[in-house]
């Protein structure tokens, strides 16, 4: 993975046009932001569509919410809310190895080869939703990400593609986000980075 590791200390910012569509149950909601992420793990969200507001999280999980209409400010303290997850951080601080799994408790439990592909399984003690994650690589960079219950069931497969140079990392322009919410139904999230821009 070195060959498409990150030096944080050399890109200091990163930011990028995101558009997320979302199909459940028939319906598509739409939400556009633009992302601006810092090595030191502060994260600013400005969220244009459906509505406008902005979010500010760093990686205590610490949020301040502004909201221009009401003039309303919302601050909220859970671990949940780290800007650790959002996929630009992750790339960003290096940590496209596990795709920020580590953070979490998990743990490397084995590695094989198919097909010219790396797969990496992961395994956590504590986390009881998706105890055993999976993440498979091409030329060292994850393009797919299977979350499985107690059971051994994939419930959730995360795709990314279109990668491309952002600086000095290579980067996903493309999430693809299907999660199972029964034997029939699921949720599915396309994620659209564009316009991303490195230290400016």
């Amino acid at each position: 993975l070195a060959a498409h590791s990150f030096d944080s200390s050399a890109q200091r910012k990163i930011s990028a046009d995101v558009e997320v569509k979302q199909v459940a149950a028939g319906n598509v909601a739409t939400i556009t932001k633009r992302v601006h992420c810092s090595n030191d793990g502060r994260v600013v969200i400005h969220f244009l569509k459906p509505e406008e507001y902005f979010v500010i999280t760093n990686s205590k999980g610490e949020m301040k919410m502004y909201i221009p209409r009401t003039n309303e400010v919302l601050l909220e303290n859970s671990a949940s809310l780290s800007s650790k997850d959002e996929l630009v951080s992750i790339f960003m601080s290096g940590r496209a190895d596990d795709l920020g799994l580590g953070a979490y408790g998990y743990r490397l439990q084995s590695s094989t080869r198919e097909d010219g592909y790396i797969k990496k399984t992961f395994t956590s003690p504590t986390d009881g939703q998706y105890p055993t994650v999976e993440i498979v690589y091409d030329n060292f960079l994850p393009i797919y990400c299977g979350y499985m219950d107690a059971s051994g069931k994939t419930v959730r497969k995360v795709y990314f593609s279109r990668y491309a140079p952002a600086g000095r990392m290579m980067f996903p322009n493309r999430m693809t986000d299907i999660t199972y919410t029964s034997q029939k139904d699921s949720t599915v999230a396309r994620t659209v980075y564009s316009n991303i821009l490195v230290d400016q």
